[in-house]
C-alpha cells in the first residue's frame, strides 16, 4: 500500500440481489436512467450511494504509476490499474434491483442490466485484488473486494438455468456472453483461490463454471448446428472450458475438448482456411479474437486439432494480406470481410493495441504465422521505451477496456526474430511465385445458389482476388477487390462500409442495382472472352494463362466478363442502360494522376474530365486504365485513408451507356524509354492441350496511333493496326513449339517512326 491509501476496512454490510426475475417488471425507468448518464469519456465512476453502503475504492494519486516498476510482460497493465478504482466504484450498492452491476459503460454496449458482458470486468477486479506488485496498491484491498463479490453476485445471478447468459435482452441464451463470461469467471475464481477469498462465492462460481461449460459443448445446442456460425464465439467457449477445466483441477471438465476442436475441424472451418464469421471470413474475428483463444486451447491442451485449426487459417491468411513491397504492413483483402470494417493490415508492437498476441503460441509449430507478428527485438525495444517515456501513462477507454487484452499480452511469448519474421515474408503465395491461380472454396453453398469462392489471380505483374456467388452479408463485395503489384504494392483495394455504396470495384446501373452488393453467379473459360470453352472452376486452380471470368449479377442486369492477362485485366461490362464504372484506387501522395486529354487531379483532390483513359504512376511502374470511346470520367477522394495517413482510396469513375470494355494494364516505365516509339510490349507463355500459348500484351504511349508487327521465329507475322495513344491489345499466338522470344516492331501512322523491342516470355 502506499500512503495515499488507507488502512483496509472489514467487509461492510451489503444489500443482498435480488434474483434475475425480479428485474423483469420494472426495469425499464433504471436503463432509461442509466442511459441518460451516458457511457462516453474515461472520466472517475463512483456508486451512486457516494460509499456509504459499499466503502469506495481510492483512486490512484497524481503521477501514478511508475513505469520503471513493472515487469515487461506486465506494462500492459498500467492503463488498467488507472481505471481500477472508476470500475470497481461503478459497481451499484444502493439500489437492490441493480445491486453489483457496473453501471457506468466501461465494457460493451447495450449498457443494459441484461448484458452480462459487461459484467466481464469481474476478472480485471480480481486480478488487481490477488496480485501483489511493487505498482499495484489494490493487492488484498479490501473494499475493492467488497465490490468484487457485489458484481460477483450480479453476474451468477443473471446465468439462465441451462448455464447460458444473456447480453441483448434479459431472455436471450447467448454464446458469446456464455463462452467470454466463462474465460472471465474461471480466471476470476482462480484469483480468489488463490488467496482463499470469498469461499461462499468461490463455491457458487464453481457450480456457474460448470453449468455453463456443459451447456457450451452441448452438441444439441444451436451454437453446434453445421456449418458452425460465429466460430470466434464457439472457440472463446472452449476456452473457458479448458481453463475451467484448470481452475477445477477437473480434468473431466475438459473431456470432450478434443472431440469438439475435431468437429470445429470439419465443420466450423472452410475449405478455403478461414473460420466462419458466420458463415464466411471476417479479418477482425478470425486474426484479433479467435486465432488468440485457439491459442488458449492449444496451450492448455497440446490438441492437434487446434495445431491443424490453426495451420490451415495461416495457409488462408498467407492469400488475404497484402504486403507493401518491402514492408512488413500493408492492407487486408478488407470487401471479403463479413462482419468487421477492414483496411490496412499493420502489425502493432505496443502492448496496449496487441490484440493478436496470444497468436504466437502457434509460431513455433506454424511457422507461416512468423510472417504477421512483430517480431521479438522489435517488442523488446518498444517495451524499453515505454519504461522510460515520461508522460503519464493514459488509462484505458470506455468501451476499449477489454480484460482479454491484458489477459493475453501478459501470457503470449515472444515472436520470433527480425530475420525469421523476413524469412516467412518471402514465403507469401504471391511473393514466392509470380504466375498461379488458385480457386479456394467457402462455407456458403446452397441447393439452387451459387456457391461463395474465392479466386486469387498471380501473373507477373500482378495480383488480384475476387469473391463470387452468395452475398448475404452486406459488408461483402462480389467480384474483384483488389490488385497488387509486386514493386508498386496496392493500387485496387475495394472496403466493406456497411451503409456506403461507394466503396467497391463496381458497376452501378441507373435503377441501383450495383455489381459489387449483388449475389453474382461465375463461370470460367478458358480463353480471351466468355465464348472460350467453359471450365469448372476447380480446373482454374492451377491455370497460367489467360483465362475468363464472367459473372452476372443475380437480377441479371449486370454481366461482366474479366479476363486475367499476365500484365493486367480487361474487364468487359454489360448492362441495361446508363451505368458507372467504378473502380476504388488506393493513392499515395507522391502518385501522379492524370487522364488521357492530359488533365491532372492532386492526391487528395477531385478532378473530371472527358476522357479515355486514365493513368496513375507510381515510383517506376504505370498503370493505365483504358476505355475507347470519350466518356466522362471522375477522380475523388473519399478521406478514407490508411498506413498512418499515407495513403488514401480514391474512386475513378466512368460514365457510360450500354457496354464498357476497360483494360488496367501494369507498365515498366523504364522498358518503354530510349526508343523512337512510346510504346510497351510483353509476352507470357504457358502450355495447354499439347499447344504452346503465347500472350502478347501491346500499349501505345505515344502521341500517335501505332501499327505494332509481331515476328516469331517461324510462321507469318501478326499485324496488330491503328492502337490509337493510350490504347492497348492483347493477342494470343498459338504454335506446335514453344516461343522463347519475338519482335515487336511499333511504326506511328503519322510520322513513320519505327522502333523494336525484342521480348522474352
Amino acid at each position: 500500500m502506499t500512503g495515499t491509501f488507507p488502512t483496509p476496512s472489514p467487509a461492510p454490510l451489503r444489500l443482498p440481489p435480488l434474483s434475475r426475475r425480479s428485474f423483469l417488471g420494472g426495469i425499464g425507468a433504471a436503463s432509461a436512467a442509466v442511459l441518460a448518464g451516458g457511457v462516453a469519456g474515461a472520466g472517475p465512476a463512483a456508486a451512486t450511494s457516494a460509499g456509504t453502503v459499499l466503502p469506495l475504492v481510492t483512486a490512484l494519486g497524481a503521477g501514478e504509476p511508475d513505469r520503471t516498476l513493472f515487469d515487461p510482460s506486465e506494462q500492459v497493465y498500467a492503463a488498467y490499474l488507472l481505471i481500477l478504482a472508476p470500475l470497481a466504484n461503478s459497481v451499484v450498492d444502493d439500489d437492490p434491483d441493480r445491486y453489483g452491476w457496473m453501471e457506468d459503460g466501461w465494457q460493451r454496449m447495450p449498457n443494459e442490466p441484461f448484458n452480462a458482458r459487461i459484467m466481464e470486468h469481474v476478472a480485471t477486479l480480481s486480478w488487481f485484488y490477488a496480485h501483489e506488485r511493487a505498482w499495484n496498491p489494490y493487492y488484498l484491498d479490501q473494499n475493492l473486494l467488497g465490490r468484487l463479490d457485489a458484481a460477483l453476485g450480479f453476474y451468477l445471478d443473471l446465468q439462465h438455468d441451462d448455464g447460458s447468459w444473456p447480453e441483448y435482452s434479459w431472455t436471450e441464451h447467448g454464446l458469446a456472453p456464455t463462452g467470454f463470461g466463462t474465460v472471465a469467471l474461471s480466471a476470476a475464481l482462480r484469483d480468489l483461490q488463490a488467496t482463499d477469498s470469498l469461499p461462499q462465492r468461490r463455491t457458487e462460481i464453481e457450480a456457474t463454471l460448470r453449468s455453463a461449460c456443459a451447456w457450451l459443448v452441448d452438441l444439441s445446442r444451436p451454437h453446434w448446428a453445421t456449418p458452425v456460425g460465429y466460430v470466434n464465439q464457439v472457440v472463446a467457449g472452449l476456452a473457458g472450458v479448458a481453463q475451467t477445466a484448470q481452475v477445477l483441477t477437473d480434468p473431466a471438465i475438459g473431456t470432450t475438448l478434443a472431440d469438439r476442436t475435431a468437429f470445429l475441424l470439419e465443420h466450423g472451418q472452410a475449405p478455403a482456411g478461414f473460420f466462419n464469421e458466420p458463415r464466411s471470413y471476417d479479418a477482425g474475428y478470425n486474426f484479433e479474437v479467435m486465432l488468440p483463444d485457439l491459442g488458449h486451447i492449444y496451450e492448455a491442451t497440446g490438441d492437434p486439432s487446434v495445431l491443424e485449426l490453426a495451420s490451415r487459417w495461416a495457409d488462408w491468411f498467407g492469400y488475404v494480406v497484402l504486403m507493401e513491397p518491402g514492408e512488413t504492413f500493408g492492407f487486408h483483402y478488407a470487401s471479403a470481410s463479413a462482419r468487421n470494417g477492414a483496411g490496412a493490415f499493420e502489425p502493432r508492437v505496443a502492448d496496449d493495441l496487441d490484440r493478436v498476441a496470444l497468436g504466437r503460441v502457434f509460431l513455433p509449430q506454424v511457422p507461416k504465422l512468423g510472417a504477421f507478428y512483430v517480431p521479438a527485438e522489435e517488442k523488446q525495444a518498444e517495451r524499453e521505451r515505454w519504461a522510460i517515456d515520461p508522460e503519464p501513462v493514459h488509462p484505458r477507454g470506455k468501451q476499449d477496456s477489454s480484460p482479454r487484452l491484458y489477459m493475453h499480452v501478459s501470457q503470449a511469448p515472444d515472436g520470433v526474430s527480425a530475420a525469421e519474421r523476413d524469412a516467412r515474408l518471402s514465403e507469401l503465395p504471391y511473393l514466392h511465385e509470380d504466375t498461379w491461380t488458385e480457386v479456394k472454396e467457402g462455407s456458403l453453398i446452397g441447393a439452387g445458389r451459387p456457391a461463395q469462392h474465392f479466386t486469387f489471380v498471380r501473373r507477373p505483374s500482378y495480383y488480384l482476388g475476387a469473391l463470387y456467388g452468395v452475398r448475404p452479408y452486406p459488408r461483402q463485395r462480389t467480384g474483384p477487390g483488389f490488385l497488387w503489384h509486386p514493386e508498386a504494392g496496392t493500387v485496387v483495394l475495394g472496403l466493406n462500409n456497411v451503409d456506403d455504396a461507394t466503396d467497391g470495384w463496381s458497376t452501378i446501373a441507373a435503377g441501383g442495382t450495383e455489381s459489387a452488393r449483388s449475389e453474382v453467379t461465375a463461370t470460367y473459360h478458358d480463353g480471351p472472352s466468355a465464348i472460350a470453352p467453359e471450365v469448372d472452376r476447380t480446373g482454374v486452380t492451377g491455370h497460367t494463362g489467360v483465362f475468363t471470368t464472367r459473372y452476372t449479377t443475380a437480377d441479371g442486369l449486370i454481366t461482366t466478363d474479366l479476363t486475367h492477362w499476365h500484365d493486367g485485366v480487361r474487364r468487359s461490362v454489360a448492362v441495361d442502360g446508363a451505368a458507372l464504372e467504378q473502380i476504388p484506387i488506393v493513392v499515395a501522395p507522391d502518385d501522379l494522376l492524370e487522364f488521357s486529354d492530359g488533365t491532372r487531379v492532386t492526391p487528395g483532390s477531385a478532378g473530371s474530365t472527358v476522357a479515355t483513359g486514365f493513368s496513375l504512376i507510381r515510383g517506376g511502374v504505370r498503370f493505365q486504365f483504358s476505355w475507347s470511346d470519350p466518356l466522362t470520367a471522375t477522380v475523388t477522394a473519399t478521406g478514407r485513408r490508411f498506413l498512418s495517413d499515407s495513403r488514401e482510396q480514391h474512386l475513378l469513375g466512368i460514365e457510360f451507356t450500354g457496354a464498357l470494355t476497360l483494360d488496367l494494364t501494369a507498365v515498366d516505365i523504364a522498358a518503354t524509354e530510349g526508343t523512337a516509339v512510346v510504346y510497351a510490349a510483353t509476352a507470357h507463355t504457358w502450355q495447354t492441350d499439347g499447344l504452346h500459348r503465347t500472350a502478347v500484351q501491346v500499349l501505345n504511349l505515344d502521341t500517335e496511333a501505332i501499327d505494332v508487327r509481331l515476328v516469331t521465329g517461324g510462321g507469318q507475322p501478326l499485324v496488330l493496326t491503328d492502337i490509337a495513344p493510350g490504347q492497348g491489345r492483347f493477342e494470343i499466338v498459338e504454335s506446335r513449339r514453344p516461343v522463347s522470344a519475338l519482335l515487336a516492331i511499333a511504326t506511328t501512322a503519322q510520322t513513320r517512326r519505327t522502333a523494336a523491342k525484342r521480348i522474352t516470355s
